[in-house]
């Protein structure tokens, strides 16, 4: 047998959870009473409850089609100007490498070097030839 289990009455029953409700929460700072509501006799042209949702689905799509029209106009102006950039320093790139393939010529060498006292060779390198009988 199973043995007698009193209910102890003397504690009070628990508080009923509150209940969160994004209706409540928005009628607190908007005044949505005013278009939503149960209709009756009195208003007839309130927009039942039951559609608050779909119209807050709705303007949610709305504000993120909105952000998404501006996140891809900012990235296509950011391309047009990054490809500004590019194009401006490709052109100085092939700027400065024309002025170094100049300074590696001959003349503008000597040009440089005789600041420092050196002249240029005018006379032709000797070569020098060993005899076949001392290459063995």
């Amino acid at each position: 047998m199973t043995p007698n289990r009193r209910i102890d009455r003397s504690q009070p029953a628990p508080k009923p959870r509150r209940s969160f409700s994004l209706f409540k929460w928005l009628n607190r700072f908007l005044p949505l009473g005013k278009v939503f509501g149960e209709k009756n006799e009195t208003n007839q042209d309130l927009i039942p409850i039951r559609y608050f949702y779909y119209f807050l689905w709705i303007v949610t799509l709305l504000v993120l089609y909105e952000r998404l029209g501006f996140l891809s106009e900012q990235y296509v102006r950011r391309s047009l100007t990054l490809k500004k950039e590019v194009e401006d320093l490709r052109a100085e790139f092939t700027t400065v490498k024309a002025e170094y393939m100049k300074t590696g010529k001959q003349s503008e060498v000597i040009d440089k070097v005789k600041e420092m006292g050196l002249e240029e060779n005018l006379t032709p390198p000797m070569k020098i030839v060993a005899p076949s009988a001392e290459r063995e």
